[in-house]
C-alpha cells in the first residue's frame, strides 16, 4: 500500500452538493494542516537563529530554502502524478500565486502599517501628525535602507530564468509530446541556471551576513526574534547573548561611565532591551524606577532577590540621580551578564531561588512544572542553546514532512476543484495556495512593519524579495527537473507573461528610496491586474 493509498481520491467524491462539500472540507482540512506545517518549519528555522553560531548561516541560507519548501512540494507532486501534464497547472498556479501575492498584499500591508510622515522628500520617524485618507496615500510612506534597491534588482533578474524555457515554447507548435521534446534540452539548460542562480543568490546572502554591521538586515531580524522568544519566555537573555558575552572584553561597573564607547555588547543590548525598558517605564519619564527595574529584570529570565536588586540598583544608576535612563540600563545589563560569577547566579536561578525572591511559592512551582518556558529560562546558557536546537529541528522536521505527506493529496483537491467549478485549476491554486503556504510570512512581514522603523521595513520587504527569488530558482528549478525527466510540456506562456509583469512593476517601484502609500496601493493592484491579464492573454490565443 502506496502513501496515496492512506488519502481519499477527489475524483471518487459523488457528483452534486454533497460530494462538493465534502471536496471543500478536504480543502479546508489540507489547507490547515499545510498552514500549520507551514508554522511550525517557520518558527523552527527562527529559533536557530538564536544559536549564535548558526545565525549567519541560518539566515542567509536556512531561511530562504525553507520558506520556500511548501511551495515547492506543491509543484513537485503537481508534476508526478498520473496526469500530471493536467495537474502541473495547479503547481504554476501554486508559483505565480505565492510569488505575485507575497509582492502585493503584505507588501501593501507592510508599507501603509509602516508608514510615517513625509517631509521634504524623507520619512520622519515620529508619531504621524498627518490625517484624513488622502493624507495617508501622499504624504505618509516608508523609507528602508539600501537593502530593498539590492534585493529588488536580484529578484528582478533572477527572474529571467523563465525566459530560457518560455521563448523556445514560444516557437513549438504541435501535439504535447512533440513540444515536450522540443523543449526537453531547453528545460535542462534552465534548470541548470535555476540551480547557479540558487547556489549563487544563497553564497551572496551568506558572504552578506558575514560582513554585515549590527544593523543588517540579518542582525536586526535576529534581534527581533530574541526579543520576541524571551517574551515568550522561551530563552533567557543571557542564553540569548551567551557567545556574544565570551567574546566582549571583561569589564568591571567601576570602570563604566556614561562617555566611554559603546561595546559590541552594548549595541546588541540597545536593540533588545529597547522594548523592555518602554514596556515598564509606566510613569513614561525616560527612566526606571526600582520596582521597574525588578519587574524588567525578572521579565529578561533574571530573577534577583529584593537585597540583590538594591545592590544592582545602586550600580545601574551611574550619575546616582535615584534613577535608571535607557543608556544606564544598557550599561548596567551588559556589566551584569559579564559578571565572573554570572554561571553561579544561573545556578542559583534553576534552583528556584529567583521565584522564591519573587513571591512564588514553591506548590505553585510544583503545579507549573509541565511549563516549558519558566523551566527553560532558568538553566544554564549552554544547555538553553542544546535545547534550542533540538526543538528547532524537531519543529522543522514535522513541518517538513507534513508538507511532504498532505501536498500530493491537496494538487489533487485543488485540481478536482477547479473542474467541478469549470475553472482552470490554475486559478484555484493561484487563489488559494498561498494561503496555505504563505500565510505565515504575510503576518510576520506586516508585525515587523508595525514597529514603524526604517530598519524594521527593511526586514519586511527583503523577505518578500528574497521569497520572489526563491520561487525564481528553488521552485522554478523543481518545474524545471520535471519538464526534462517526466516529459511534460511547458505550455504556461500567459503565466510567465504575468509572473514577470509583476515582478518587474513591484521591483522597479522598490527601486525608489521612499515609499509613499500610494505606491503600496499600485502595488496592491497588481495581483487582480495579474489575474485579468493571464485571463486576457489566455482569451486572444496564448497557452
Amino acid at each position: 500500500m502506496g502513501l496515496s493509498d492512506l488519502f481519499i481520491d477527489a475524483k471518487d467524491l459523488p457528483e452534486g452538493g454533497y460530494g462538493f462539500c465534502q471536496l471543500l472540507f478536504l480543502l479546508a482540512a489540507y489547507g490547515y494542516i499545510l498552514f500549520q506545517a507551514s508554522n511550525l518549519i517557520s518558527d523552527g528555522s527562527e529559533l536557530l537563529l538564536l544559536v549564535p553560531s548558526l545565525a549567519g548561516l541560518v539566515g542567509s541560507c536556512v531561511l530562504p530554502v525553507l520558506g520556500a519548501v511548501p511551495d515547492g512540494a506543491i509543484v513537485l507532486f503537481s508534476g508526478m502524478g498520473p496526469d500530471a501534464q493536467e495537474q502541473l497547472s495547479v503547481g504554476v498556479g501554486a508559483l505565480a500565486g505565492s510569488t505575485i501575492m507575497l509582492l502585493t498584499v503584505p507588501w501593501f500591508l507592510s508599507v501603509y502599517a509602516g508608514s510615517v510622515d513625509i517631509e521634504d522628500g524623507e520619512c520622519v520617524y515620529r508619531k504621524p501628525k498627518v490625517s484624513g485618507m488622502k493624507a495617508v496615500f501622499w504624504d505618509m510612506g516608508v523609507q528602508p535602507t539600501a537593502d530593498v534597491r539590492y534585493g529588488a534588482q536580484i529578484m528582478m533578474l533572477t527572474s529571467l530564468s523563465y525566459l530560457l524555457i518560455q521563448v523556445p515554447a514560444g516557437y513549438l507548435h504541435g501535439p504535447e509530446e512533440e513540444i515536450a521534446k522540443g523543449e526537453k534540452k531547453w528545460a535542462l539548460a534552465a534548470m541548470l541556471v535555476c540551480i547557479i542562480a540558487f547556489v549563487s543568490y544563497l553564497v551572496y546572502q551568506y558572504i552578506a551576513a558575514q560582513k554585515a554591521d549590527e544593523d543588517s538586515s540579518l542582525n536586526l531580524k535576529v534581534d527581533a526574534v530574541v526579543v520576541e522568544r524571551i517574551q515568550k519566555g522561551e530563552i533567557s537573555l543571557l542564553g540569548a547573548l551567551n557567545s556574544v558575552i565570551h567574546l566582549a572584553a571583561p569589564e568591571t561597573a567601576s570602570e563604566a561611565t556614561p562617555l566611554k564607547d559603546e561595546t559590541p555588547l552594548e549595541k546588541r543590548l540597545k536593540a533588545i532591551l529597547k522594548p523592555f525598558f518602554h514596556k515598564y517605564d509606566t510613569d513614561h519619564n525616560a527612566s526606571l524606577e526600582r520596582s521597574e527595574l525588578g519587574v524588567v529584570m525578572s521579565d529578561l529570565g533574571m530573577h534577583v532577590s529584593a537585597d540583590d536588586l538594591n545592590k544592582r540598583f545602586e550600580r545601574y544608576d551611574i550619575d546616582s540621580d535615584g534613577s535608571v535612563s535607557f543608556h544606564e540600563f544598557v550599561q548596567g545589563t551588559a556589566d551584569m551578564l559579564r559578571e565572573e560569577d554570572v554561571q553561579t547566579f544561573i545556578k542559583a536561578n534553576s534552583r528556584g531561588e529567583g521565584e522564591a525572591a519573587n513571591g512564588v511559592a514553591t506548590a505553585e512551582e510544583d503545579e507549573e512544572e509541565e511549563e516549558m518556558p519558566e523551566e527553560f529560562v532558568s538553566l544554564p546558557p549552554d544547555v538553553q542553546q542544546r535545547r534550542i536546537l533540538m526543538r528547532a529541528f524537531y519543529m522543522m522536521g514535522l513541518g517538513t514532512g507534513l508538507v511532504l505527506v498532505f501536498s500530493d493529496p491537496m494538487v489533487d483537491v485543488l485540481s478536482e476543484l477547479g473542474n467541478r467549478i469549470n475553472v482552470t485549476p490554475f486559478y484555484v491554486s493561484f487563489v488559494l495556495a498561498p494561503l496555505a503556504s504563505n500565510a505565515s510570512e504575510l503576518l510576520a512581514s506586516y508585525n515587523y512593519a508595525l514597529k514603524k522603523t526604517s530598519k524594521s521595513i527593511t526586514i519586511s520587504l527583503t523577505a518578500l524579495e528574497g521569497a520572489g527569488s526563491m520561487n525564481n530558482t528553488f521552485c522554478l528549478g523543481i518545474f524545471m527537473v520535471l519538464i526534462y525527466t517526466q516529459g511534460l510540456a511547458w505550455e504556461f506562456t500567459a503565466e510567465t507573461i504575468a509572473i514577470l509583469f509583476a515582478q518587474f512593476a513591484v521591483g522597479l517601484i522598490a527601486l525608489a528610496p521612499v515609499q509613499r502609500v500610494w505606491h503600496a496601493a499600485v502595488v496592491l493592484a497588481i495581483y487582480p491586474v495579474s489575474l485579468i491579464l493571464v485571463s486576457a492573454l489566455e482569451a486572444i490565443g496564448f497557452d
